[in-house]
C-alpha cells in the first residue's frame, strides 16, 4: 500500500509577524543610537567641564557656560562627523601636549603649548592633501556644532538666571548634550548647503579645515595638561586650579553626559530623525 505525503508548505510570515519584526528592529536601532550618543556625551562632558573651569579661573563670569558649550559643541561635532581630520588633529595636539608638559615650566607654559599645537596642526592642514578633502563637510559640521552649542549654553544661562540658582552639573550636561545632538541632526543639511556655496566662492575648504585642525589640536594639547594637573609639581598656577576643579566634578559630569546622550539618541531613532551619516 502506497502512502501519499503532501508537501509541507514553507513558512510564510504573516503581516503581524512582519510588524513585530520591524518593531523589534526599530528598538534595536534605538538602543544602538542611544549607545552611540551616550559615548558622544561621555566625550562632551570632560571637555565642557575642563573649559568651564578654565574660564572660571580666568574670571569670565556669567557667559562661561555659553562660551564653553560653543567650543565643546564645535569640537564634538567634528569628532563625530569628520573622523579623519579629528584623529590627525587630536594626535598632533596630544603628542605636543605630552612633550611640552615635560619640557616647559612657568605660568605661561600652558598657553604656549596650546599655541604651538595650533600652529603645527594648521601647517599640517595646509600642506597635507587628504584623500577626502572637502568631501567630509568639515566646515558645516563645525558650524552646526558651534550654533547648537551656543544655543544650548544660552538655554543653560537663561535657566539659571530664572531659577536664581546654578543647575547641577549633571543636569547641565544632560541639557547640553541632548540640545546639541538634536540641533546638529536637524540643521546639518542646511549648513552643508549653505557652506558649500560659500567655500566654493569665498573661502577654500582647505583653509577652513586648517583652522578647525588648529582648534582641535589646541584643545587636545590643553586636555593633556588638564588631565595630568594633579600629577604635576607646579602649584598655584591658574591652569592647575582649573585641572583640580575639573577632576573634582568629573564623575557627575560624565554621568549627566551619558544619560543625556543615551536618552536623546533613543528619542532621535524612535522619531526617525536622520542619522546624517551620508554627509
Amino acid at each position: 500500500m502506497t502512502i501519499s505525503r503532501k508537501p509541507i508548505p514553507p513558512f510564510q510570515a504573516t503581516s503581524e509577524d512582519a510588524t513585530a519584526t520591524a518593531a523589534l528592529s526599530h528598538w534595536r536601532l534605538a538602543l544602538l543610537r542611544g549607545t552611540i550618543w551616550g559615548l558622544h556625551g561621555m566625550i562632551y562632558a570632560p571637555l565642557f567641564t575642563g573649559l568651564t573651569e578654565l574660564l572660571k579661573s580666568l574670571g569670565v563670569g556669567a557667559p562661561t557656560p555659553v562660551i564653553a558649550a560653543t567650543i565643546t559643541g564645535t569640537i564634538t561635532a567634528v569628532l563625530y562627523g569628520a573622523r579623519e581630520i579629528s584623529l590627525m588633529s587630536s594626535g598632533i595636539g596630544a603628542a605636543i601636549g605630552v612633550l611640552l608638559l615635560i619640557v616647559l615650566t612657568g605660568p605661561f607654559a600652558f598657553l604656549q603649548t596650546i599655541l604651538i599645537a595650533a600652529v603645527v596642526a594648521a601647517i599640517a592642514g595646509l600642506t597635507i592633501r587628504f584623500p577626502t578633502r572637502c568631501a567630509t563637510h568639515v566646515a558645516p559640521k563645525a558650524l552646526s556644532g558651534l550654533a547648537a552649542g551656543t544655543i544650548g549654553g544660552l538655554i543653560v544661562m537663561v535657566t539659571e538666571r530664572q531659577l536664581d540658582a546654578p543647575l547641577s552639573l549633571s543636569v547641565v550636561l544632560a541639557i547640553l548634550v541632548s540640545v546639541n545632538g538634536l540641533l546638529y541632526v536637524l540643521t546639518l543639511r542646511w549648513w552643508v548647503a549653505f557652506t558649500d556655496q560659500l567655500c566654493n566662492t569665498i573661502i577654500p575648504c582647505y583653509i577652513a579645515e586648517a583652522f578647525i585642525m588648529a582648534l582641535l589640536a589646541s584643545v587636545a594639547a590643553g586636555s593633556v595638561w588638564l588631565v595630568s594637573g594633579p600629577l604635576t609639581n607646579a602649584e598655584g598656577l591658574w591652569w592647575q586650579t582649573a585641572s583640580l576643579g575639573m577632576h573634582a566634578q568629573l564623575v557627575p559630569a560624565i554621568v549627566g553626559g551619558i544619560v543625556g546622550g543615551s536618552v536623546a539618541g533613543m528619542i532621535f531613532e524612535l522619531f526617525r530623525l536622520s542619522w546624517v551619516s551620508d554627509l
